[in-house]
């Protein structure tokens, strides 16, 4: 019986038991799998289930992997779709292969579909599961069987995001999400070089834990009731069967629990079953030594790699808590001397102090950012922990070493990680156990971070929001600057710039107001909220205070700024700005300081958005093909490796410059024509303007002017409608070439007046100068006869 069988529903609306405010409430969640419909009913409300919950409703809304782990029989497909379910995408496929169940020679051909032909048998072409998933999920269900040869295929798609079927064909996207399930240990098999570390990472961004039956007791009798509701012949259990099934072992889990209803439901004399009749049931086919071989098994699920050490600490806690702390009476329970428990006691507060100064040590590394310094400090710390199986004194300690390791990880590779996506949802579980709502909304910034960078905006304005509410009712100042950040960053990205700023005002986080404090994120939050401050004054037209904004950046990103991953972040704004103001000698002397700080300490994220930035202060010298190819390999090796997208637009929108002027129109356009599609999809519309005009201006390379004028327009209404004064300023300009050059320069002049209208006129640069050249030569003019010139005269070369 599959996992999927175990918790379905027959015959009668499905719901799924999910945690509202403050109590268990029914919400009906009708749940597709591959081709045939289903629905879901998952019961529980014991605490470890209900935390379960809590973590799907967290995951769910991103676009990151997820790893669920949990013992056979568990319910860990059931868990996998309910994280589907609960997805930005629900009504899209769910695709589920078993990776055991298949020979190594097919997982492949299932896994990344074939052309007819590819292989011995080939007769047709087929669809693979990759392709299958679409923009859905694609679950991979018992990961651990991966045979080591399909695992490196399986990263290589992670990273790329892109597969090629067997025999050739064309490179295909992979636009879905991967969810993998596991019964086994996957750091262990790591350990013993059975599964590959890096692709455990790609797939332990997120982790959830599915309790098996024995850790949730409290559940097995509504789950009986329920199994029992949906047999042919319904079956009703006694109190004191009930109160039996509560003290089974259930070394099966809940399948275990559903095939003893059935046989009830089809072999016991009675539909009213109690404890006599059940107990025949539950002894059948047990051998007599089953107790103590549950039990040993029961001990050897225990973490750490020294199981018999757990097994001591785990027999120590229990005699303490029986004892209620006494050390003297917990030592007669166990029949042992009690100086054994003052040593055990005592070692364990040695490794917590141990794992301490590690703590200490590492934060104190991360402040002088020295991250790889960092991590290694703190994974010694984790490794104390790990010996320490108390859970009351070592999960404190582990939410902060988790929360840290993040911190450093992300400093490295950026904010979609894997590494640090892993450390935080570890951490986020300790706090969850520990109910500490202060760590728990400050941990959520590392969910938001990823919800950004995947382009998952809506998501990522929802726990932004959540932040904010979660900070203002706690009152703490540092959770709120960072909910407002998190909050002013997102709203940026959906084009809304005016509102950023209002958001940065709102948080006290306008430029000079805000301190470097990194309030327990690891970064100066001030140079970040300051420059997506001078990012939205410039699209929003107010370009005096924005080149203040440059200048401060500049200052703060100097070489006398002594945290170097401050200096990156102030420096990537700075550098930012001068791109937008074209300025292009400044430009390439803030992107060579950046790649610098960058390369030094190992910032992979920093050093590929110095890289983009320093091509295009070189493509200003008209070194255009090369200079494009560098900003696709920054923005390809050093952030899409980590499967962020947040630079995705801005990025298209210099290639597609560049290719234009290399006398490339149909490449720029295919890739214009991509990135809009990718940016309406996600609701992206920073650069959205800057998109539609670029892609018009292929159609002017090419001669088609109709089409040219009509996107024009287009994006001309756009940029009214998100308040994008910057980019109707250059949509105007572009508009009014293109129609002074057809004769119609009354039209011209007036879109171009409209545009600079309540334009700051003392904040010279390229773009703005020639709007106003371009103003006063169509205001002499538009008396003077003149005759149409050549539709295309110096529309298809116009300098950057």
């Amino acid at each position: 019986m599959s996992e999927r069988s175990m918790l379905q529903q027959h015959g009668r609306q499905p719901h799924c038991m999910l945690p509202g405010a403050g109590a268990i409430a029914p919400v009906h969640v009708p749940v597709h799998c591959g081709s045939a419909g289903g629905g879901l009913n998952i019961i529980g409300s014991s605490p470890i289930f209900q935390r379960l919950l809590r973590m799907v409703e967290a995951v769910a809304p991103t676009r990151c992997t997820v790893l669920i782990s949990g013992p056979t029989g568990s319910g860990k497909e059931i868990i996998a779709q309910l994280v589907h379910r609960h997805s930005g995408d629900p009504a899209a496929p769910f695709v589920d292969l078993n990776c055991g169940a298949l020979p190594e020679h097919l997982i492949d051909a299932e896994l990344f579909g074939h052309t007819k032909g590819a292989f011995t048998g080939a007769l047709n072409s087929r669809t693979g599961f990759f392709a299958q998933a679409g923009q859905g999920t694609l679950f991979l269900d018992e990961i651990g069987e991966l045979p080591l040869g399909v695992q490196s295929k399986l990263l290589r798609v992670l990273e790329a995001r892109c597969f090629r079927p067997l025999g050739g064909g064309d490179i295909q996207p992979f636009n879905g999400r991967i969810v993998a399930a596991t019964h086994c240990d996957l750091a262990a098999m790591v350990q013993a070089g059975r599964f590959r570390e890096d692709l455990y990472y790609r797939l332990a961004v997120l982790k959830l834990d599915v309790p098996g039956l024995d850790q949730r007791r409290g559940d097995v009798a509504a789950l009986a009731t329920h199994f029992a509701s949906l047999q042919k012949r319904p079956i009703r259990f006694t109190a004191t069967a009930m109160e039996r099934l509560g003290r089974h072992a259930w070394p099966g889990h809940i399948r275990e629990l559903r095939n003893l209803v059935e046989r009830l439901s089809i072999l016991a004399e009675s539909a009213l079953i109690d404890a006599h009749s059940l107990e025949a049931f539950l002894s059948a086919g047990m051998p007599e030594d089953a107790d103590h071989t549950l039990l040993a098994e029961a001990l050897m699920r225990l973490e750490g790699d020294d199981k018999l050490e757990a097994a001591e600490q785990l027999l120590i806690d229990y005699a303490m808590r029986l004892a209620d702390g006494n050390k003297t009476i917990a030592a007669r329970h166990l029949g042992i001397n009690r100086k054994v428990i003052e040593r055990r006691v005592h070692g364990d507060e040695e490794r917590s102090n141990f794992a301490r100064v590690c703590l200490l040590e590492g934060r104190a590394l991360i402040e002088a950012a020295r991250f790889k310094e960092a991590i290694e400090v703190l994974r010694r710390g984790l490794t104390l922990l790990a010996a320490d199986a108390h859970p009351c004194t070592a999960r404190r300690l582990s939410c902060d070493l988790h929360r840290w390791l993040a911190i450093s990880h992300r400093g490295i590779s950026g904010w979609q990680s894997a590494e640090a996506l892993a450390c935080y949802q570890q951490a986020l579980q300790e706090a969850a156990a520990l109910g500490d709502e202060v760590e728990i909304t400050a941990l959520r910034f590392g969910i938001w971070s990823s919800q950004l960078m995947a382009l998952d905006l809506v998501a990522a304005r929802a726990t932004a929001q959540d932040m904010l509410q979660r900070a203002q009712a706690i009152g703490d100042t540092d959770l709120l600057s960072q909910a407002h950040l998190a909050l002013a960053n997102t709203l940026f990205w959906l084009g809304d710039y005016r509102e950023t700023l209002a958001c940065l005002e709102r948080g006290h986080l306008l430029c000079g107001a805000a301190s470097a404090d990194t309030g327990g994120q690891g970064l100066d939050i001030a140079a970040l909220s300051t420059t997506f401050e001078g990012l939205s004054c410039f699209q929003s037209g107010a370009f005096r205070r924005a080149r203040q904004v440059m200048d401060h950046l500049a200052l703060r990103g100097g070489a006398d700024n002594p945290h170097p991953f401050h200096r990156a972040i102030a420096l990537q704004g700075a550098a930012w700005l001068a791109c937008m103001f074209e300025d292009w000698s400044r430009l390439a002397n803030l992107a060579a300081d950046l790649q610098t700080v960058a390369s030094e300490y190992g910032y992979q994220f920093y050093l590929g958005v110095g890289q983009i930035f320093h091509a295009c202060a070189l493509a200003s010298g008209n070194i255009h093909a090369q200079t494009e190819q560098r900003i696709a390999d920054g923005y390809q090796q050093y952030m899409l490796c980590e499967g962020g997208m947040l630079f995705h637009s801005f990025q298209a929108w210099k290639r597609g410059e560049l290719l234009l002027s290399a006398g490339q129109p149909s490449q720029a356009r295919q890739l214009l024509h991509g990135a809009i599609e990718l940016a309406l999809e996600h609701g992206e519309r920073a650069y959205l303007v800057e998109l539609l005009d670029m892609h018009a201006q292929t159609w002017i390379a090419v001669g088609d002017l109709d089409n040219a004028e009509r996107e024009l327009g287009s994006a001309l209404s756009t940029a009214k409608a998100l308040g994008a004064t910057a980019g109707s300023l250059l949509v105007a300009t572009r508009l009014a070439q293109l129609l002074q050059q057809r004769g119609r320069r009354p039209e011209a002049l007036e879109h171009l007046t409209r545009a600079l209208r309540g334009v700051e006129r003392d904040t010279a640069f390229p773009r703005f100068a020639q709007a106003l050249q371009l103003q006063t030569t169509l205001a002499q003019t538009i008396s003077m006869p003149c005759q149409p010139e050549d539709p295309q005269h110096e529309l298809c070369a116009e300098p950057r």
